[in-house]
């Protein structure tokens, strides 16, 4: 029976670092594809720019900065984000970058394996995870409340009678 027991413990154990692994791969993965849509809103941002500046150059007016400067604001606001989502997605390979080089490393890697530069030591990194997003309700059918309750009463309040009814008549 012990043989069975350390198999079922092994198994189990191994299903276990398996689901693990597969949520964070999900959850990567889910991350990747916010970076992409937010980088195919940067090349739309720049190529609304470049229409904007052709059209008013052809036109032979002095280009609008505010129309610009509004669309260079959103393209900084998405390429923060990305970088948010990329210090993410280290988090959860448990992974940091050089800080020469950017190459990807082990959080316990004192040199970079491609550049050879020193990494500083790094601190305990914690990922603070949001609460789960609220999800909305479909109403389906709105009965009216006021009217079922009253009912509801009177047939409590009948019933009450009768118990009592039959309590005197007992």
């Amino acid at each position: 029976m012990n043989f069975f027991d350390k198999l079922g413990k092994k198994a189990s154990k191994t299903y276990q670092v398996t689901k693990e692994k597969a949520a964070s791969l999900s959850e990567e993965l889910k991350l990747k594809g916010k970076i992409s849509d937010l980088k195919n809103k940067i090349d739309d941002l720049y190529t609304e720019i470049g229409k904007i500046v052709y059209n008013e150059v052809k036109d032979g007016k002095d280009v609008s900065k505010e129309e610009v400067t509004a669309k260079c604001d959103e393209i900084s606001k998405a390429k923060d984000e990305i970088a948010k989502i990329e210090t993410e997605i280290l988090a959860l390979k448990k992974a940091k970058k050089c800080v020469n080089c950017g190459e990807e490393l082990d959080l316990s890697d004192s040199f970079c394996c491609k550049c050879g530069k020193e990494q500083p030591k790094q601190e305990k990194v914690e990922v603070k995870e949001e609460p789960a997003e609220a999800k909305e309700a479909e109403v389906i059918e709105v009965n009216d409340v006021e009217n079922t309750e009253n009912s509801s009463n009177e047939n409590n309040e009948e019933h009450h009678e009768e118990n009592n009814n039959n309590q005197e008549n007992n």
